[in-house]
């Protein structure tokens, strides 16, 4: 998947956006941290029994912890519920670093677990990365989720160094819902609407009217939210995401 960023129109950076990026950063509870944390070593695993080597300075952002001592408290309690085995007896704070492996009983949790969002709150959005559609991702989709409760996550708008692909997998299954709107009928927004309804996560659908005639007929069965201005989508987007999945939590 290619990089959607556009070098010629690079995102306004004032103090008003600068306020709103505390806005959009998820405030995770301690048993959604421990799910992340154990989903970031699912994907360092290569097969069962792998040891995943942990450097606690670098690595604490894994699980959104604010620190070091916050990650390692979180690793305790997965130990503490024999998910994570620890090569090192004792305290992990005692080290800088650490061997982890996943347990028997760890990957039975991430299985049951495969389908639960740790963030009640989040909102993933699928669209076009185009610069004509900007507008209606700031004034139409993320301003109706924001209304609604939810912080809405665009998989561009997130710094960085995972492969693409696993990353949107990752925050789609962290996900309470998702936002397909498949103006300029993009694939990979199909893929990633397809994904969650497998999930069994619910996804509000909507499209730009002139592309009406256009939505793939796989899908066209799909109540869209069908719109022709970003107002006009920020309403009807509002309305459809509170009368079929509810307020959110961020409210």
């Amino acid at each position: 998947m290619k990089s959607h960023s556009d070098p010629s129109n690079p995102p306004k950076l004032d103090s008003d956006s600068l306020a709103k990026i505390p806005q959009g950063l998820p405030n995770y509870g301690v048993a959604a941290k421990q799910l992340l944390l154990m989903r970031a070593l699912e994907k360092r695993t290569e097969f069962a029994g792998m040891k995943v080597h942990i450097i606690q300075d670098f690595d604490f952002p894994l699980a959104w912890c604010s620190s070091i001592e916050e990650l390692n408290y979180i690793i305790r309690a997965l130990n503490g519920r024999d998910l994570l085995a620890l090569d090192k007896v004792g305290d992990p704070r005692d080290s800088f670093s650490l061997d982890i492996t996943i347990t028997p009983r760890g990957w039975d949790y991430l299985d049951s677990s495969a389908k639960v969002s740790p963030i009640k709150d989040q909102a993933f959005v699928a669209m076009a990365f185009a610069t004509s559609l900007r507008p209606a991702w700031e004034l139409g989709i993320r301003e109706a989720l924001t209304r609604a409760g939810y912080k809405a996550y665009r998989v561009d708008a997130d710094e960085h160094l995972e492969r693409i692909d696993a990353k949107l997998i990752t925050e789609i299954k962290n996900s309470r819902f998702v936002v397909a709107d498949v103006t300029l009928q993009r694939p990979g927004v199909y893929f990633e609407a397809g994904f969650a309804l497998g999930l069994g996560l619910p996804v509000v659908w909507s499209v730009r009217r002139d592309d009406l005639l256009n939505v793939h007929f796989d899908t066209r069965q799909y109540n869209h939210v069908v719109w022709e201005t970003e107002e006009d989508l920020a309403d009807q987007l509002y309305f459809r995401v509170m009368a079929t999945i509810g307020r959110g939590a961020a409210a």
